[in-house]
């Protein structure tokens, strides 16, 4: 199975995040536009505790190498793929959502 999320951010950038079930591992790869982006990493593996969050995870040890700004929805977007690969959120969930926003309610 494969899960793919796309996100069109307010920096412009485009980028998707492909997770795929890999035995025990979770294979991530990431297509992007974003220079720091491919400098953080576009493919590499994540195990069940990686998806747990903590400081000794993939992540945090990609965050530390490569910092993004806080505002970069890529990392959280990794996880929801994660999660959605190995079912800790409904499938079925997401499609009926479709998709997630940030609604900039008021700029005065």
């Amino acid at each position: 199975m494969v899960t793919e999320i796309s996100l069109n951010t307010i920096c412009g950038h485009t980028t998707k995040v492909i997770a795929t079930k890999e035995g025990k591992n979770t294979h991530v790869h990431i297509k992007t536009t974003c220079e720091k982006l491919r400098k953080w990493g576009t493919q590499f593996d994540m195990d069940m505790k990686d998806l747990m969050g903590g400081p000794e995870t993939m992540l945090a040890q990609k965050m530390a190498e490569a910092p993004l700004t806080p505002t970069c929805f890529v990392p959280a977007t990794v996880m929801n793929a994660c999660w959605l690969e190995n079912g800790l959120i409904s499938k079925n969930l997401a499609r009926e959502m479709g998709k997630m926003e940030i609604i900039f309610d008021k700029l005065e």
